[in-house]
């Protein structure tokens, strides 16, 4: 692409200077100049305004305030967290503790149907007992007849004996009552009986 070339016409100073004072801006021009400058104003005295209360005193409090909101924000939400921390722990003892309890009634009704059980045995073990206690009387009666029957057939030996033998003849026969002296009774019975005959 060829260069193209401007041709500016200077026009010297001397030239035409009423030219340049006789010219005439537009209206608006300086409508927008003045709003500008105002708008400059207010800007700056806005900006000093709020310059001079940020440095007030008051700013400072409330910047300080805001400062200590913060830290005291930040410092309760450390204790929310380690409380949320310390309830889910609390929560986790409590389930671990509803699951014992649950445990330890699932034992407990165990011992109640074991405690059942053995109350059962027990009243059985008791009759069984009532019973061995009854038939216990029954044999007792029966050993005290026979007992009896014992002794009357020791005295009828005795006499027996004293009737075969003569009282001086040094033999003496003395027998206890023990069960082994009935034992002893018994066979010399019999055995006298098997001599008699």
């Amino acid at each position: 692409m060829a260069p193209t070339s401007c041709h500016y016409s200077r026009l010297p100073m001397d030239e035409n200077p009423k030219k340049l004072g006789d010219c005439k801006l537009p209206v608006w021009v300086g409508i927008v100049g003045i709003l500008l400058g105002l708008l400059v104003v207010v800007l700056s005295v806005v900006v000093g305004i709020l310059a001079a209360k940020a440095n007030s005193p008051a700013c400072k409090d409330g910047l300080r305030a805001e400062q200590e909101c913060r830290n005291i924000t930040h410092f309760l939400e450390q204790e929310l967290t380690q409380a949320q921390d310390a309830l889910r722990g609390t929560e986790a003892q409590a389930a671990t503790c509803n699951q014992t309890v649950e445990t330890l009634k699932i034992s407990l009704e165990e011992e109640k149907a074991g405690g059942r059980k053995q109350q059962e045995l027990v009243q059985k073990l008791q009759e069984e007992i009532k019973l061995l206690n009854h038939l216990l009387q029954n044999k007792s009666s029966e050993l005290q007849d026979k007992s009896q029957e014992l002794e009357q057939l020791r005295q009828e030996k005795e006499a027996l004996v004293s009737a075969k033998c003569p009282p001086n003849s040094g033999i003496s026969l003395r027998l206890s009552m023990t069960p082994a002296g009935l034992t002893v009774l018994v066979l010399l019975t019999l055995s006298l009986q098997a001599l008699l005959a």
